[in-house]
C-alpha cells in the first residue's frame, strides 16, 4: 500500500486473485475464457485510471470537499498512503479567524496568516496548516498567539526540551523554535507524513525539518517514550487522532493508547523538573472528550500519590469552547506559572483560562468544577451522575471517543445526549449481519435436513461455540496489541495473518496434536485455556514496556499468537470427522452453525469490549471453548 496506494493496492489484489484463478482452476469453456479476459480488461483500466475508477465522494464542508466542489484557492497538490492513514496536502486560500470554527490554531497576526496556504490532512480529517518558514525565526511571530503556544508560558525553563506528538504539518514544531527550544523531537507515527516533510514537499519543510535543533522519528509516540529514558521540558500532544474511521470499522472502534491513564502516567513520568505536559483537542459541546482527558490526568496524578491534584492542572479554552488544552505537571504549578499563563490567556481574543491553582475564572465551567471535586470518591459519583460517559480510560478500556451510554438507547425526559453513535451502530451491524445469515445460512440449509438424525443439540453447542469463541479471541488479540504495534491498522494485519496462518497449521496437524495432547478436545481446552492465560497474566501486562522495533514487535506479535492459533486450529476438523461417523446428514449444518456464530461474534465482541474491557472479552472465550470440548467428548465416545 506504500509503494502503489490503496486504490493501486486493490487492483494487484485483484491481479493475484486472477492469476491465481489461472494456476489453480483454468477456464476450459469459452464463456469462462471471456470472463476471465474481462476481468483483465476491467482491472488493466482500474491500474491505469485508479482516481478515476475510485472516485471519492467528500463531506462538502471539509478541505477536499471544497477542492471537489471548485471553491476558489482550493487545490488538491498530493496524496500519500501508508499502512495507518492517507495523508493529502491541499493548497488553501489564507484562513480568515473571524470564519474559522477554531480561530485559536492561528490567532490574528496577518504576517503568519498570509503564510498559511498550505495544509496537511489525514483521511480528509485531522488537519495542521504547513507554514512557509525560510528559516528567520522572526517570521514565527504569531505563532506565540496560538493555543499551541499554550505551554511555554507555564514552563519557566528557558530553553525548554521539547517533545511533540504528532508532527503534522509542523505547527508544534515552529511553535516550540519561536519560544527558543534547545532541541525538539517530533515523533510521527505515519510514514506518509514524514515522505512529504522530507522528501516531496523539501523545499517547503527544509528550513525546519533541517534545523540542528529538530529530529524527526518515524515512530508512535508512546512507544517511544516507554523505549527511552529522557526527559523533557515541554510535552506536546495537538490532536494525535483521526476520529474519522471511528463509528465505521469494527476493528477500531475509537480504541486509542494515546490518552488512557496508563500513557498520561508515562508523559509525566518523563518530564524533567519543571516541565509540562500540554495535551490539546478539538472539544465537543457541552464538554465531553476533555473533560474525559481531564478526569484520567487527575487519577493518574492521584496514582502518584498526589492528594490534591487540582493544583497541578491548568486548562486553556478557546472562546467557544470548541477546543481545549489541559496543562499538567508532577509538581504544584507556582503562582508565577499560573499568572503569565493567565496574562497570556487574557492577551489573546480567542483563549481564556477556565481553571487553574487559586484561580477563579468568571463563571464555573464544567473543567473548574470537577477540579474542585475533593476525593476519588466524590469525583467518580459525579462522573457517573454527568449525562455522559467521561470517567478515566485505560488500557484494558482503551475507547476514549466513546462517551455514549447504552442507556442512552432511552432518552431520559430533560438530559439531551444525541444518538448514540456506537451503540446504534453496533445494533444495526448485529441486526444486519444475524439476518445475513439467516437468509444465506439458515433458510438454505433446512432444505438438506434429513430426518432421524441424532446430536443436533451437540452439535449446535460444539460448532456455534467455537465460532463464538474464535471471534472473541480474534478482536481481542487484535485489540489488545494494537498497543504494543502503535495503530489498530496494524495490528489487524499483524494479528490476522499470524492467527489465520497458524490456525491451518492447526488444522493441518490437528489428529497429531489431539493425540499428542490426550486424545480429546477437552485436553485442547485445557491447553488453550493455559495459553490463554498466561498471554493475560504475563505478557499483556508488558506490552507496553517491551522496547524493540516495529520489525521486533512483529515478530514478537506472531509469537505469541502461534500458539492460539494452533490449538485453534484443531476444533473444526476434529469435530467434524467425529461427525460424519456419527451423523454425516449434519455435516452441512456444522458448516452453517460455525458460519453464522463467526459471522455475528465479532459485533458482540465490540460490545462486550467496550462495555466490560479486553480482558473481560478475553476472559469469556475460556468457558466457551471448555463448553466446546466437552461437547464433542461425548459424540467422540459414541463414534
Amino acid at each position: 500500500m506504500t509503494a502503489l496506494g490503496a486504490e493501486r493496492a486493490a487492483v494487484a489484489a485483484g491481479g493475484v486473485l486472477l492469476a491465481g484463478a489461472f494456476v489453480l482452476a483454468p477456464p476450459r469453456g469459452r464463456r469462462g475464457r471471456a470472463l476471465a479476459a474481462l476481468t483483465a480488461l476491467v482491472l488493466a483500466i482500474a491500474l491505469a485510471a485508479p482516481l478515476a475508477v475510485f472516485r471519492m465522494r467528500y463531506a462538502r464542508d471539509s478541505f477536499l470537499g471544497r477542492v471537489q466542489a471548485g471553491d476558489p484557492g482550493y487545490a488538491l497538490e498530493h496524496v500519500a498512503w501508508d499502512p495507518i492513514a492517507r495523508i493529502e496536502v491541499s493548497r488553501v486560500p489564507v484562513p480568515d479567524p473571524e470564519r474559522s470554527a477554531w480561530p485559536s490554531l492561528f490567532g490574528t497576526d496577518r504576517g503568519l496568516l498570509s503564510r498559511l496556504r498550505l495544509v496537511v490532512t489525514q483521511n480528509n480529517n485531522a488537519y495542521t496548516y504547513a507554514p512557509e518558514y525560510g528559516g528567520d525565526v522572526s517570521t514565527l511571530r504569531g505563532l506565540e498567539e496560538t493555543v499551541y503556544a499554550a505551554a511555554y508560558p507555564a514552563s519557566l525553563v528557558p530553553k525548554p526540551r521539547v517533545l511533540v506528538v504528532g508532527v503534522g504539518g509542523g505547527m508544534d514544531v515552529l511553535t516550540a523554535l519561536r519560544f527558543d527550544a534547545a532541541s525538539v523531537t517530533g515523533v510521527e507515527v505515519n510514514g506518509a507524513t514524514l515522505e512529504i516533510l522530507r522528501r516531496t514537499y523539501r523545499e517547503h519543510f527544509r528550513p525546519w525539518v533541517q534545523d540542528p535543533r529538530v529530529r524527526l522519528v518515524h515512530e508512535e509516540g508512546r512507544h517511544y517514550l516507554a523505549s527511552r529514558p529522557d526527559l523533557y521540558d515541554v510535552i506536546q500532544l495537538s490532536g494525535v487522532d483521526s476520529v474519522s474511521g471511528t463509528p465505521g470499522a469494527a476493528h477500531v472502534f475509537s480504541e486509542s493508547y494515546l490518552y488512557t491513564a496508563e500513557a498520561l502516567d508515562l508523559y509525566l513520568s518523563r518530564l524533567a523538573p519543571g516541565g509540562v505536559l500540554n495535551v490539546m483537542r478539538p472539544e465537543l459541546t457541552p464538554p465531553r472528550d476533555m473533560l474525559r482527558l481531564l478526569a484520567t490526568v487527575v487519577e493518574s496524578l492521584r496514582r502518584r500519590g498526589i492528594e490534591r491534584p487540582a493544583e497541578h492542572v491548568m486548562v486553556i479554552v478557546d472562546r467557544g469552547g470548541t477546543f481545549v488544552a489541559v496543562l499538567a505537571q508532577p509538581r504544584p504549578f507556582a503562582g508565577e506559572q499560573v499568572r503569565r499563563v493567565a496574562a497570556w490567556a487574557g492577551s489573546n481574543p480567542y483563549l481564556h483560562l477556565a481553571a487553574a491553582p487559586g484561580f477563579t475564572a468568571p463563571g464555573s465551567s464544567a473543567y473548574a468544577v470537577l477540579l474542585a471535586t475533593p476525593t476519588a470518591l466524590a469525583l467518580d459519583a459525579g462522573l457517573r451522575r454527568y449525562p455522559w460517559d467521561v470517567r478515566p480510560v485505560t488500557d484494558d478500556r482503551p475507547f476514549f471517543f466513546r462517551t455514549s451510554r447504552w442507556s442512552h438507547l432511552w432518552p431520559r425526559r430533560g438530559v439531551e445526549t444525541g444518538a448514540p453513535i456506537m451503540e446504534l451502530g453496533l445494533l444495526t451491524l448485529l441486526g444486519v449481519s444475524a439476518a445475513a445469515a439467516l437468509a444465506f445460512v439458515y433458510l438454505p440449509l433446512r432444505g438438506l435436513r434429513r430426518p432421524g438424525e441424532t446430536g443436533a443439540a451437540r452439535l449446535v453447542a460444539f460448532f456455534g461455540a467455537i465460532g463464538l469463541g474464535y471471534m472473541a479471541i480474534e478482536m481481542a488479540l487484535i485489540q489488545k496489541f494494537g498497543l504494543l504495534l502503535g495503530h489498530p491498522n496494524l495490528a489487524l494485519s499483524v494479528v490476522l495473518a499470524s492467527l489465520l496462518l497458524a490456525t491451518g497449521v492447526g488444522s493441518l496437524l490437528s489428529a497429531l496434536v489431539v493425540r499428542a495432547l490426550g486424545g480429546s478436545l477437552r485436553f485442547v481446552s485445557y491447553a488453550l485455556c493455559f495459553v490463554l492465560l498466561a498471554d493475560l497474566l504475563l505478557a499483556f501486562p508488558r506490552l507496553s514496556s517491551w522496547a524493540l522495533p516495529l520489525a521486533g514487535r512483529v515478530a514478537l506479535v506472531a509469537a505469541l499468537v502461534a500458539p492460539v492459533g494452533l490449538l485453534l486450529g484443531t476444533y473444526f476438523p476434529t469435530g467434524l470427522d467425529r461427525l460424519k461417523q456419527v451423523s454425516p446428514g449434519l455435516v452441512p449444518w456444522a458448516w452453517g452453525l460455525n458460519g453464522m456464530a463467526s459471522v455475528v461474534a465479532p459485533i458482540l465482541a465490540v460490545a462486550v469490549s467496550m462495555s466490560a474491557g479486553i480482558s473481560a472479552l478475553f476472559l469469556a472465550s475460556l468457558p466457551v471453548y471448555l463448553l466446546a470440548g466437552f461437547a464433542a467428548l461425548g459424540s467422540g465416545r459414541r463414534a
